[in-house]
């Protein structure tokens, strides 16, 4: 069977400001975080034959092992069933119906795409000149281009979006040089 979801869910915790606390003051994961549940009615991004596919985003702490915490196996397998038990006690089926469970954590995020600490959104974008200090789309680097969440404009899909439109007319006008 499938839920009553829409493609966008939000579960906000009871206290929103300890999230945050969490993450950059003690550098732990969340006991209660906010919980995104993206579960898409388009039948393309589905699997063949089922219901429901939901991906589900946490914020977390970054992977920093010596003075921080550390995403090993261990803690990132416990810290996804506390996860499951809060989206359970929230009312949500999850258990008798998961096929496939993956999770990813920043000390995966660090290992298989390079992102330091396991940062979605590039660097820091904290600050007033934070934005002045993104990587440029074109290099010094002739005919090296870059494009993503750590580059200008920032980090998020709709931005990746814009930096690979600049790129590709960045190209365009090299290639017409």
């Amino acid at each position: 069977g499938s839920s009553e979801l829409g493609h966008h869910t939000v579960f906000f915790p009871k206290d929103y400001d300890a999230e945050f606390d969490s993450i950059f003051e003690k550098r732990r994961p969340v006991e209660d975080p906010a919980i995104y549940i993206c579960n898409p009615n388009d039948s393309k991004m589905k699997r063949a034959g089922v219901d429901e596919s939901w991906s589900v985003l946490i914020n977390a702490p970054r992977h920093q092992p010596k003075d921080g915490f550390n995403w090993d196996e261990k803690s990132s397998k416990e810290y996804s069933q506390h996860i499951i038990n809060l989206m359970e006690a929230k009312g949500l089926d999850i258990r008798s119906r998961v096929e496939v469970l993956e999770y990813r954590s920043p000390a995966d995020l660090e290992r298989n795409v390079n992102a330091p600490g396991g940062s979605i959104y590039g660097t820091s974008s904290n600050g007033a000149r934070s934005a002045f200090w993104r990587a440029r789309n074109r290099s010094k680097i002739k005919n090296l281009f870059l494009v993503g969440g750590s580059t200008h404009p920032g980090g998020g899909l709709p931005l990746v979006g814009i930096s690979a439109e600049i790129v590709a007319e960045a190209v365009e006008e090299n290639l017409e040089q």
